[in-house]
């Protein structure tokens, strides 16, 4: 998409602003299963051109100080941008974009989240989804910025929490510390205390994205994370429960993994 963004720009007659899931991808926010076969730009002047099989040109009032410049290009900014996932993409898709935007701006590492930073987001966006009642999607948009949690690491972790929100599944605590001694900490990404159950989520990225494996090979990132379980299991006593993609590769599969591991009745 980031490719196709910058020929676009490229050729063009006059600079275009891009905007939807293009915006967020030039953010570097996560479009997962959402619309990222097309470019998506703002037409802001007064003879727009026409959408093609390629490109959706969507003719959206815009104040000046929504748009930015991201890598070189003219697109709306973070908040403008979310504003537009949330209406125009499925709930997925925004939930973990808005959890990737307030995770960029507010964690800190090592379980410190700076709950202004994230709020102030949260108020800008949400500010936005008021000043427009009837804009399509606007429920949707509504609903995600009201679960948004930029403690969320993977989009899988955010998918995960909100179909657990949707289903009605026993509310987990995230990043949930766990001191495992000598000085060392784990954060859970998912923790039932109460049920003495804790879950991680294990997409692809942690064994393969060089943003999480430091260098480190597959089978290396594999051993420290059952050594890591290991000591979270003697420090708590608590049951682990892994899943990855393939559980989530419907709402109704994720529903009956929950209902195996007492989560959902």
């Amino acid at each position: 998409m980031l490719l196709r963004a910058h020929a676009l720009a490229a050729v063009a007659t006059r600079e275009p602003v891009f905007s939807h899931a293009t915006a967020a991808a030039l953010h570097g926010l996560p479009v997962h299963r959402g619309d990222d076969a097309r470019v998506h730009t703002l037409e802001l002047g007064p003879a727009p051109a026409p959408s093609r099989s390629d490109v959706v040109r969507h003719r959206h009032e815009v104040i000046a100080s929504d748009i930015t410049s991201v890598d070189a290009l003219q697109a709306t900014n973070i908040a403008r941008t979310l504003f537009d996932v949330l209406c125009a993409e499925r709930a997925e898709t925004a939930t973990a974009a808005m959890d990737a935007a307030l995770r960029a701006v507010a964690w800190q590492g090592r379980g410190v989240y700076d709950r202004a930073a994230a709020a102030a987001l949260v108020a800008d966006v949400a500010g936005r989804i008021e000043r427009a009642p009837g804009a399509r999607g606007i429920r949707r948009a509504r609903f995600v910025v009201s679960i948004a949690d930029g403690r969320a690491q993977l989009p899988g972790e955010s998918i995960s929490r909100l179909w657990m929100q949707q289903l009605g599944a026993t509310e987990p605590t995230l990043q949930h510390p766990v001191a495992l001694g000598g000085g060392r900490w784990a954060f859970l990404d998912f923790a039932w205390p109460r049920l003495r159950r804790f879950g991680e989520f294990d997409g692809d990225g942690k064994y393969v994205d060089p943003a999480f494996t430091a260098g480190r090979s597959p089978r290396d990132v594999l051993r420290e994370q059952r050594d890591r379980e290991s000591r979270i299991v003697a420090a708590t006593g608590w049951t682990p429960i892994r899943w990855g993609w393939e559980r989530l590769a419907s709402r109704p599969t994720f529903a009956a993994f929950l209902r195996a591991h007492a989560l959902l009745r």
